[in-house]
């Protein structure tokens, strides 16, 4: 028996020169697929998993050391992710973020979205307002898998701010 009569795309390969390396199975009836071929899928099947975003909606407020609703103070998003806030955009120590401020009430939300590729467990958020000290939180995401639109991936971030110990800040 021919090897190419058996394996036909083999017997193709080989005539071109290219070096394989063969992983048979009896009863299979998976296709092989070329080096190059198998390489790029794997690869995209990787990237695809590390690339799918997640995200969550963060809802929260700031209040002063003795309670009392903080407005129009800034909320601030940092690392792999973008954050979609009645925003401009800040630069700070040599990168821009987006930020947003609280309303009447103390209150804010927003929707976190980690960036594309990224495989980071959260992100960090800051509260500051003129006269009083910055206030810093780790967010983490509520799951690997959760989208913004899931009541399961709902957050809630409360800031407490104190005064500042320069009452120029």
């Amino acid at each position: 028996m021919r090897m190419s009569s058996v394996f036909p795309r083999l017997g193709r390969v080989l005539a071109a020169g290219s070096a394989v390396l063969i992983l048979a199975a009896c009863d299979s009836t998976s296709t092989p697929m070329a080096p190059t071929e198998a390489t790029a899928s794997a690869k995209s099947a990787t990237s695809g998993a590390a690339a799918a975003p997640v995200s969550a909606t963060v809802r929260g407020s700031v209040v002063d050391s003795t309670n009392r609703v903080l407005a129009n103070v800034n909320i601030e998003c940092l690392g792999d992710v973008h954050c979609t806030l009645p925003d401009y955009q800040v630069s700070a120590d040599g990168h821009e973020h987006r930020a947003g401020k609280t309303d009447a009430n103390g209150a804010f939300e927003i929707v976190a979205t980690s960036l594309p590729g990224t495989s980071s467990t959260g992100f960090l958020m800051n509260a500051n307002g003129q006269g009083y000290e910055v206030q810093w939180q780790q967010v983490t995401w509520p799951g690997p898998a959760c989208s913004s639109d899931q009541p399961r991936c709902n957050l809630t971030v409360n800031f407490r701010l104190n005064p500042a110990s320069d009452p120029a800040q």
